[in-house]
């Protein structure tokens, strides 16, 4: 192999590359609205996550967060999350804002319209 054909092979490397690396994949989510979506998942990932799921789809003896496109009620979620339920759920008076709870919840609302395979 000469240069010249090492220039062309490196050419259409270098094309090809781009071409099948540079598609744009489909998001099952939309835009992250400047982040706070973002934001939301980051505080469930820190709180909730160990025992509602990565996306609050619940497991055994945990209540999903989410069912088929839908969430609880933002009162019935923020009372659940400030005061705890039952024993099992750990109040977080403390430790969320109320804005902590609203991007958790925008977080969930986004995630309930995905598959989760259990």
């Amino acid at each position: 192999m000469n240069r010249h054909d090492i220039i062309k092979y490196l050419i259409i490397l270098l094309v090809l590359s781009v071409v099948t690396g540079c598609q744009k994949k489909k998001s099952p989510l939309p835009d992250h609205l400047g982040g706070q979506i973002f934001q939301g998942k980051v505080r469930m990932d820190i709180k909730c996550h160990g025992c509602h799921g990565w996306v609050g789809e619940g497991s055994g003896h945990v209540p999903p967060l989410v069912k088929k496109g839908k969430t609880l009620p933002f009162k019935e979620f923020y009372s659940a999350v400030i005061f705890g339920r039952g024993g099992l759920m750990p109040a977080y008076n403390r430790m969320l804002s109320e804005k902590d709870i609203r991007l958790i919840m925008d977080w969930l609302e986004q995630v309930s319209h995905l598959e989760v395979p259990k």
